[in-house]
């Protein structure tokens, strides 16, 4: 069978997967699935904040850290764009990026100055991983001139 969508396939009568037409992937999700989802998003994740701090630090080039106790500061040319201290994450952010990251939850601003965002999430599930890398990654660009 041919066409768009995501390879998921139902029976048609129910039970006869020779008789089987694709998902539309543009139908509305059922309350059911919906909840499911947020169930999900919910999990917390075996992954912790420095874990995927220091996964995306990996892929950035020439990133400098430098230790002081719990703390890391992640540096590139010698210019501080993050640091990560136990269940926070400081970032510095460009100015629009930064008011917009203040308007989400678990965020305040940093006492490091203009553009810093303080992020400390109460709950590490997938959301809270996913705005952590987004934000190293663009601090990064940032002081990096990309």
């Amino acid at each position: 069978m041919t066409g768009a969508g995501n390879g998921q396939f139902h029976a048609v009568d129910g039970d006869d997967p020779d008789e089987a037409d694709e998902v539309d992937d543009d139908a509305p999700m059922t309350p059911a699935e919906e909840a499911a989802g947020a169930l999900e998003a919910l999990e917390a994740t075996d992954e912790s904040l420095d874990e995927r701090v220091e996964a995306v630090v990996e892929t950035l080039g020439d990133v400098e850290r430098t230790r002081d106790g719990e703390s890391v500061m992640y540096l590139v040319g010698g210019t501080p764009f993050a640091v990560l201290m136990p269940d926070v994450l400081e970032v510095a952010l460009d100015p629009a990026v930064a008011r917009a990251a203040l308007r989400t939850g678990d965020t305040i601003a940093s006492l490091r100055g203009a553009g810093w965002v303080a992020f400390t999430p109460e709950a590490v599930d997938r959301f809270a991983l996913d705005r952590a890398e987004a934000w190293v990654r663009s601090a990064y660009r940032r002081v990096a001139g990309e």
